[in-house]
């Protein structure tokens, strides 16, 4: 967390990742199979399609790096910002945002966040949706169905995402 909230460098950081601790190391395990992860953290959204804050082995992801924006810094009443698909005269998809807050509107200024976050618009939706949550009409087989789509290997192919 000190990485983090360096007062210099920490706002340029995306990720944090913990070291391993070996315990019982044998000259025999060549490739370390008995190393341990150093802290296990499950931090909130890990049960929603917003995502995790925390991914991996021993790492803990900046919430902007993997969303967009940064989680509200006061508490605030819940505000949805809708993402719309719409094809245009070539019959290519493009997104619309309405946004509100000066965060999401940095997003709004990037015409292509399908090309960033994916092609998803539930996941868009509720990572856009400053406490998480999903659309209460949306139905467990629409949100299962789109959860193996964000969770699908080719999900972030030709997307920001797979690219950096």
């Amino acid at each position: 967390m000190c990485f983090f909230m360096d007062i210099q460098l920490g706002n340029s950081i995306a990720f944090v990742q913990f070291p391993l601790r070996f315990d019982s190391l044998d000259r025999n395990d060549r490739y370390a199979n008995k190393n341990t992860i150093l802290f296990d953290i499950n931090l909130r959204c890990l049960d929603g399609i917003q995502g995790p804050v925390y991914i991996g082995s021993g790492c803990i992801f900046r919430r902007k790096a993997l969303n967009g924006f940064d989680p509200p810094k006061a508490a605030k009443r819940s505000q949805i910002v809708q993402v719309h698909s719409k094809q245009d005269e070539n019959g290519e998809d493009e997104s619309i945002i309405e946004a509100t807050d000066e965060d999401k509107q940095l997003l709004q200024s990037d015409m292509n966040t399908e090309n960033k976050f994916g092609k998803s618009t539930l996941f868009m939706n509720s990572s856009l949706t400053e406490e998480g949550g999903v659309d209460p009409s949306s139905t467990q087989e629409a949100l299962l169905k789109e959860a193996i789509h964000v969770m699908s290997c080719s999900y972030e192919d030709r997307t920001l995402w797979g690219y950096e």
